[in-house]
């Protein structure tokens, strides 16, 4: 199994080659956002669905808020429920993050040919069927799964 080592080594290069800032984005905050691009959300919502904790959840709308990224909202029947939203200008730099995110991962991955993008996107979806063993294999999995339909696109467009 030590060629399996080096190409989960060779893997996490990948990931930190794509990790850093895309537009004015952290990658956190990039899934954030995309989460947000669905409609208004609370921040137990939003912890929950990007598997971190709550506090981690609001130190980060709480810097995109300063941006004017995102705005927290109360609900008009409920003063006591407080959902957060994408701006216009969140919007707006979301999708050049994604875009340039896009193009980083077409960067990275433009000496394979078409059959082997598509031999790696099933071995990928491959992984992702795999059983929870307690491996650790289960957070990858919960965290590639929650990315949306729309991310996905654009990291394979």
């Amino acid at each position: 199994m030590p060629d399996a080592s080096n190409r989960v080594l060779a893997f996490i290069g990948i990931q930190d080659a794509l990790a850093g800032h895309y537009a004015k984005l952290s990658r956190p905050k990039l899934r954030l956002m995309v989460k947000l691009e669905q409609g208004p959300v609370s921040i137990s919502e939003l912890a929950e669905r990007l598997h971190i904790s709550s506090p981690a959840v609001s130190q980060m709308v709480d810097k995109l808020c300063s941006d004017g990224y995102v705005k927290r909202e109360s609900q008009a029947d409920d003063q006591r429920i407080v959902t957060v939203r994408l701006t216009d200008m969140g919007q707006e730099v979301l999708q050049e993050s994604l875009a340039e995110f896009s193009s980083r991962v077409n960067e990275l991955l433009s000496p394979l040919t078409d059959a082997q993008s598509q031999c790696l996107l099933t071995l990928l979806n491959t992984v992702l069927q795999l059983p929870d063993t307690g491996s650790g294999l289960n957070e990858f999995q919960k965290t590639a799964r929650n990315m949306d339909d729309d991310t996905l696109q654009a990291e394979n467009s």
